[in-house]
């Protein structure tokens, strides 16, 4: 009689099965987690913002003085009247046709004087005519001086220097008693100046630039460490002739107030910087003003109380700002790429939008901030 031999299973076998399949549970758990885990952490988004800035400009009034008044600059007013006369030419002419005139050196290499009456006549070797205005003796063996005129009227008689014969004189004597003129004959044709409106005005015009330019530097020389605006508040001129006047030249005398305003050009740019920051639309912007200074031009002033307004002319441009609270990476977490393109079009100075999602399938902007990069570039 066989007997069957029953196997029964050992009272510690079965907890090991058990935290095999645990251990199998946990490993396998741990597989999926860290495929979850690699798979968000390739999750990227980058999106690139093309920003074109905004020209802005502002005009403001400020009060310039020693006062304390709040909203003002400390600064200085001055004023200085100047008195200028200065000597101008016409620039019109008409011509006047007249003889030429000149002096004449005459010669005599002879050991006898030689009288001459007036009118006597010298030819020069163009064969242009002139006439001693007065008589005279040329001394033997020196010289003399006269005055002579042309013959005729015109241009021809304006001859430069040269040497002359005496017609009137025999061949012989001729050779011996000559003339000789050292400058030009002139006054064939006399330029004469005629005073115009125009030649008074722009001589005054100069004068005031002349005066303003003296004054500007004496009152700047007061106030060596300030920067300065000036205005001429008070001016008048007169002519020492008048339109139509044939003159060869004609003076002007200018007088002239001019106001001097002084003051800290670093505070007026500081001054000018928030005016242009206020400009800013909520914190969207950033305002970023010119490298050029301020433009400053006097508006009103008070003497008595040493007090000025000028007017503030500046510029800059508005620029997206990159650190808004709009720009936030939590602003685009779980957007698809229409809904971040439409977001930011809708906001200013955004000009264009490029959306990049790595993996390329991605639908939406991971909700990772370490994995979203916003980027702002300026475009001209």
């Amino acid at each position: 009689m066989n007997t069957r031999q029953k196997h029964t299973m050992a009272p510690n076998e079965q907890p090991i099965r058990f935290y095999k399949l645990i251990a199998l549970t946990f490993l396998f758990l741990t597989i999926i987690l860290l495929g979850i885990i690699m798979f968000m952490s390739s999750k990227r988004a980058t999106i690139i913002i093309e920003s074109k800035a905004t020209p802005v400009d502002i005009s403001d009034s400020v009060l310039i003085g020693k006062g304390n008044v709040v909203g003002s600059l400390k600064g200085n007013v001055a004023s200085k009247v100047v008195t200028l006369t200065k000597d101008f030419s016409p620039t019109g002419t008409r011509e006047e046709v007249g003889k030429a005139e000149g002096v004449v050196t005459l010669h005599n290499d002879s050991k006898i004087n030689q009288p001459l009456v007036a009118t006597t006549r010298l030819l020069s070797p163009d064969n242009i005519l002139f006439r001693m205005k007065e008589k005279a003796v040329v001394p033997a063996g020196g010289t003399v001086d006269v005055a002579v005129f042309a013959d005729v009227e015109g241009g021809s008689g304006n001859i430069e220097a040269t040497n002359f014969t005496i017609p009137g004189l025999a061949l012989t004597r001729q050779k011996e008693i000559y003339g000789r003129s050292a400058i030009a004959m002139t006054g064939g044709v006399r330029q004469i100046g005629v005073l115009s409106a125009e030649d008074i005005e722009k001589a005054k015009g100069q004068l005031k630039s002349e005066i303003e330019k003296q004054t500007q530097e004496e009152l700047s020389s007061d106030n060596l460490a300030m920067t300065g605006v000036f205005s001429t508040v008070d001016d008048s001129y007169e002519s020492s002739a008048k339109a139509g006047d044939e003159v060869s030249t004609f003076s002007v005398t200018g007088k002239a107030t001019v106001l001097g305003v002084f003051y800290n050009a670093e505070d007026l740019q500081n001054m000018a910087n928030k005016f242009l920051e206020r400009r800013a639309v909520d914190d969207v912007e950033i305002v970023e003003p010119s490298k050029n200074p301020p433009t400053v031009v006097v508006e009103d002033f008070n003497l008595e109380k040493g007090t000025a307004t000028v007017q503030i002319f500046h510029s800059g441009v508005t620029l997206l700002n990159p650190e808004s609270k709009q720009l936030e990476k939590a602003m685009f977490f779980g957007k698809t790429k229409d809904e971040v393109r439409r977001y930011l079009l809708k906001l200013d100075h955004v000009r264009s939008v490029e959306i990049k999602f790595s993996p390329g399938w991605m639908r939406a902007v991971p909700y990772v901030g370490e994995h979203v990069d916003v980027v702002v570039k300026e475009v001209q």
